[in-house]
C-alpha cells in the first residue's frame, strides 16, 4: 500500500488522518508499515480523504492524484452554470489553446 506516500504528499499527520478515521494513531500507523490490513470502510474513507481510488491506495494502479486547483474548481463551477452554448464556445476555446511539444 502506499499510504504514507499520499498522506505525505498531502501534508498530513498520522495523528490528523486518525482522528478522520476515529482511530488510535497506532491504529493508523499500522496501516501504513503493512502491520495491519484496513477495512474496506477504512479504504473507502481514506479514498475520500486523499481524493484518490481505492485502487490507487492498493498499489492496484498508478498514482493518479484526483485533486483539483481553485482555478479548476472555478472554471468547473462556471461550466456547470453556463448554458449550453457557453460551456460549448469555453470548451473549443481552451481546446485551442492546448500546450503542444
Amino acid at each position: 500500500m502506499r499510504l504514507k506516500e499520499i498522506r505525505m504528499s498531502r501534508h498530513l499527520k498520522v495523528q490528523e488522518v486518525a482522528e478522520y478515521l476515529c482511530c488510535l494513531p497506532s491504529v493508523y500507523s499500522r496501516y501504513e508499515s503493512g502491520k495491519r490490513e484496513p477495512s474496506l470502510d477504512i479504504l473507502l474513507k481514506l479514498s475520500r480523504l486523499y481524493h484518490v481510488s481505492v485502487d490507487c491506495l492498493i498499489c492496484n494502479d498508478d498514482y493518479y492524484d484526483t485533486s483539483i486547483t481553485p482555478a479548476e474548481a472555478t472554471l468547473l463551477q462556471a461550466v456547470r452554470q453556463a448554458d449550453e452554448r457557453a460551456s460549448h464556445d469555453a470548451l473549443a476555446l481552451l481546446t485551442l489553446h492546448k500546450i503542444t511539444e
